[in-house]
């Protein structure tokens, strides 16, 4: 639809509904359409203005602008505008970083920022130049303006995946190995005694907050999960489950941070705390809960190694005692590397910390990513996590190997049947209250 017809038109609509509208932020053709219903109904008799330029009007101050086309695709991982009238990048899943051809001025950029801070009452302007928010679909934003990126306003838009990664997409893909899935999933629920306590690292979108979000399928339904995240990325399908946002500082209301909500997680009573990205003041905090009886916690840390996560911990802002590092279980480390020209995600390591001796942290190698077999190799299991299981359970090295075989068979199951995060979810539960039907309703639906 050529909408420079209707400039005049547009400018009228805008006059009159901007007030009503001015946090309004729609996505979708169906919302647009709905939102274009809407507005030509109150005014479009009244005032003389036709569908058609109110289309144009939801398209033009209402959505994404120009970038909605490249929002719908779904091959597009994120969209990059960095800056005015230069290309704008997108990150496609099978080929990575592409320029396109679209390119935005100056204002059409610093609309769509406008708009994406006002559905976020949030505010940037040149005393608060950076942005981060979230779209209505969950999809992440960064945003800054020219005061501190000099060659013009950029936009950062990360897509937040309408069908999440399951397990099974992270075996059939060759993130993980049946055997380390089902090593993971027995360490997370814990044998209903001792869930571990597990860090995700790596460098940004290397697939930790993936795995994250993937993990937490396995806790268990009956327990109360408290998620706290800068812009909300996980999506659970467990009722029992309090997602929580932080703030950033604005004119007039004071910044409320990961580890104000973390210490107020603490006090609502949660089984399980998840933290979308651990950086701060927040984990000694963490770290302060896993040492006094708050199990199975999950969370993210940027960090290129094991060594190198624990050394992080214990460093300036974090600040983690050597002697509290002990309570954290395991490292999955995480790493995007190029296979046959294209982008892909590998867990390459998954380490126990298994004691220490004086400032130092002890570790066992579990899983190691093997570079010719381009497959995650099991080194060592029985380590102080399987150990502590059996000591705890009464169960036996050996009946603890059985029950993670049991799980991996689950899992192979399940990545030939490719079900839904929901039937996932479902399957999962299923199996802690009845196995042997689990196993009998997977086999009849792969045959």
């Amino acid at each position: 639809m050529d909408c420079d017809k209707y400039s005049e038109e547009i400018s009228k609509i805008h006059k009159i509904v901007k007030k009503k509208y001015s946090n309004v932020l729609v996505i979708r053709e169906e919302e647009i359409a709905k939102i274009r219903d809407e507005i030509h109904e109150k005014i479009g008799e009244i005032y003389k203005v036709t569908l058609d330029a109110v289309e144009c009007y939801v398209r033009e101050k209402l959505s994404l602008g120009k970038l909605t086309p490249l929002f719908l695709r779904d091959d597009i991982e994120e969209i990059m505008v960095i800056g005015k009238d230069l290309p704008v990048y997108i990150y496609d899943r099978k080929t990575g970083h592409q320029p396109t051809d679209l390119k935005l001025s100056e204002e059409e950029i610093e609309d769509i920022i406008t708009r994406i801070a006002n559905y976020n009452k949030r505010k940037i302007d040149e005393f608060h130049p950076l942005l981060d928010a979230r779209l209505p679909d969950g999809s992440r934003v960064n945003a800054t303006l020219p005061v501190v990126t000099p060659r013009g306003a950029t936009i950062t838009i990360r897509k937040f995946m309408i069908r999440p990664l399951t397990i099974a997409d992270l075996i059939n893909n060759g993130t993980l190995t049946p055997r380390a899935a089902a090593f993971l999933w027995l360490a997370v629920e814990g044998l209903k005694t001792k869930p571990a306590n597990i860090l995700m690292i790596g460098g940004t979108a290397s697939g930790k907050t993936t795995t994250l979000n993937v993990l937490s399928y396995f806790i268990p339904e009956n327990e109360r999960i408290i998620s706290i995240e800068d812009v909300q990325e996980i999506n659970l399908m467990h009722d029992h489950w309090i997602p929580m946002e932080t703030k950033p500082p604005e004119i007039g209301a004071n910044e409320i941070t990961m580890d104000e909500l973390l210490k107020n997680a603490l006090r609502m009573r949660p089984d399980r705390i998840i933290i979308g990205e651990v950086r701060g003041k927040e984990a000694l905090t963490l770290f302060t809960a896993m040492n006094t009886g708050h199990e199975g916690c999950l969370a993210t840390l940027h960090a290129n190694s094991a060594r190198e996560s624990i050394t992080r911990l214990k460093s300036h802002p974090m600040n983690v005692p050597t002697i509290m590092l002990p309570a954290l279980d395991l490292i999955v480390a995480h790493r995007r590397v190029t296979e046959k020209g294209k982008t892909v995600r590998k867990i390459f390591e998954i380490v126990e910390i298994s004691g220490r001796e004086g400032d130092t942290i002890l570790t066992n190698v579990l899983f190691s990513f093997d570079v010719k077999k381009n497959m995650l190799e099991e080194k060592i299991l029985n380590g102080r996590l399987v150990q502590e299981l059996s000591q705890i359970t009464n169960l036996s090295i050996k009946e603890i190997d059985e029950e993670i075989f049991s799980r991996e068979v689950i899992l192979e199951l399940l990545a030939r049947k490719k079900p839904s995060p929901k039937e996932i979810h479902k399957m999962i539960q299923l199996y802690y209250k009845n196995p042997e039907e689990l196993v009998e309703i997977l086999e009849r639906g792969v045959q």
